[in-house]
């Protein structure tokens, strides 16, 4: 039954791209900060670190809204003026060129037979010219076989979006006070979805020290991604 094959080798088929679909993100963060830095009531300017990069730029205003709220709640308090801030806190952001290659996997493929019942109807004659007619049914069980391995090749192209946070003491000036490093290798080479994912997975570190990087993995309907993009709604038209 080639045709029963090929369904189950579709079925099994569909289940793999879903894995892929609903594979976890996987963020490396990496946070380390001077010992002893306070940031209860701490008062900052946010800045755009990106080379030639405004303040007033649509994507550093989108973006840096997912890490105002993170602050807020680390006790960071933005104010727009160099002058009223103690910290200066620059974001940086890339995505780095797409890196294409094939990867080949190997699974089962399976023949389902049985599952129905024949009508058998036997006709006998005996010596004596009597004709006897008897009737039957037999069921046929249901199985499944397993007829071999089928080799698929796909086809991608992964890119790896990066986020950096960086504080900076103004007085004294240029005083590193913690960095926050972030990223993210996937299929979207879109800032605007990955962003959030990063600052999700790096929201307990930021203003930190993690000690080592951090290997963080978010399911894809992770509540505190959606949490987030919330949070940054509400930042972004204050």
């Amino acid at each position: 039954m080639p045709g029963t094959s090929i369904k189950h080798l579709f079925i099994l088929l569909g289940a793999l791209l879903l894995t892929a679909c609903t594979a976890p993100y996987v963020v490396q963060v990496s946070a380390i900060a001077e010992p002893g830095v306070s940031t209860t009531d701490t008062r900052y300017v946010l800045r755009n670190g990106n080379p030639e990069g405004k303040e007033d730029d649509l994507f550093f205003k989108e973006f840096s809204a997912y890490f105002i709220p993170l602050l807020a709640e680390k006790g960071y308090r933005r104010v727009n003026s160099r002058d009223k801030a103690e910290v200066e806190i620059f974001l940086r952001y890339a995505v780095s060129e797409g890196r294409s290659g094939i990867s080949t996997f190997t699974h089962p493929v399976y023949e389902t037979i049985g599952g129905n019942t024949i009508n058998i109807v036997e006709t006998k004659t005996d010596s004596g010219g009597t004709t006897t007619t008897t009737r039957s049914t037999v069921h046929i069980p249901l199985q499944t076989l397993y007829v071999g391995t089928a080799v698929e090749s796909r086809s991608y192209t992964l890119y790896t979006s990066s986020v950096a946070l960086e504080a900076y003491a103004l007085k004294p000036k240029g005083k590193m006070l913690w960095k926050t490093l972030m990223n993210l290798t996937s299929e979207s080479n879109d800032l605007r979805t990955t962003i959030p994912i990063m600052a999700a997975a790096a929201a307990p570190y930021i203003a930190g020290n993690s000690g080592v990087a951090k290997t963080i993995k978010l399911k894809r309907d992770d509540p505190a991604i959606a949490a987030l993009r919330e949070k940054a709604s509400l930042a972004a038209t204050k």
